[in-house]
């Protein structure tokens, strides 16, 4: 298993393809490289897919460690920088770390690709009572009735009705879940410190950015898509009227984040 020593914890960390340009690619809560796997098919280069901290097949870091969009920077950070990333995608909770890190570093990174992110410098307010609900579901009972649990929530139901495959994905991804990890993950974003206090300080990142969101989706606004691409001086935001709708065609998903993310090498 290709677990590396992280700055607290052993990170699950996995290379795929080799050459330029090489890719780091974050994913969100509750998830795992696994998921994010499908986004890197079309993606030229060298792809590295990690798990952060508590998440997929990573360890958990002991006692006193941080659990917020901090923490989870430094995993991103090490592993950009032990593998030599000259790009970065980031979903949701991988979208926060990015941004952590950019703030300080504006110029760590060649392009970027943000996929529905959560927050700048507020956290959602739906997430405060969403997420700990849902650190107690998995505290509390195996994953099997967790998923059986989750996926009848009423608030589950309008994405099944519409896209009904999503269901077997969604259930698929919650047996994976690290159940000694997350909940301490959700806990901490619940209430945790918002990504970038000071969002000014995006502008001085002046690497190309692909920004890509949703509407009606209470965790991840669209709005916060829209005030990002302010911030960014070389920003593409493309909004879908409803959640996930981009994923519907997954094929002309990965090549817009293919193409972009290797212009040069794109077929």
């Amino acid at each position: 298993m290709p677990l590396v020593d992280g700055p607290e914890c052993r990170l699950y960390v996995e290379v795929v393809g080799d050459g330029d340009p090489v890719t780091v690619f974050a994913h969100g809560i509750t998830s795992s490289s696994v998921e994010i796997a499908p986004f890197t098919w079309r993606t030229r280069g060298t792809r590295v897919l990690f798990d952060f901290r508590g998440h997929g097949r990573s360890e958990c870091p002991p006692d006193g460690a941080e659990w917020d969009t901090p923490g989870m920077r430094r995993d991103l950070e090490f592993v950009a920088d032990v593998y030599g990333a000259t790009n970065a995608l980031g979903v949701s909770m991988g979208s926060s770390a990015l941004l952590h890190l950019l703030a300080d570093k504006p110029d760590r990174f060649d392009r970027l690709v943000f996929f529905i992110p959560s927050r700048l410098d507020s956290n959602t307010p739906v997430s405060k009572d969403t997420y700990p609900a849902m650190a107690h579901l998995l505290e509390t009972y195996p994953l099997e009735e967790c998923a059986d649990r989750l996926l009848e929530a009423p608030e589950s139901q309008p994405l099944f009705n519409a896209r009904p495959a999503w269901r077997d994905l969604m259930r698929a991804r919650i047996l994976r879940m690290n159940a000694d990890g997350v909940p301490k993950a959700l806990r901490a974003f619940a209430t945790g410190r918002p990504p970038v206090p000071n969002p000014e300080a995006l502008r001085r990142v002046i690497a190309p950015a692909l920004i890509l969101a949703h509407e009606n989706d209470p965790i991840h606004p669209a709005e916060t898509a829209r005030r990002l691409g302010e911030f960014l001086p070389n920003a593409d935001v493309r909004i879908w009227p409803e959640p996930l709708a981009m994923l519907d065609d997954f094929g002309a998903f990965a090549d817009t984040v293919g193409s972009f993310l290797a212009p040069d090498a794109a077929a």
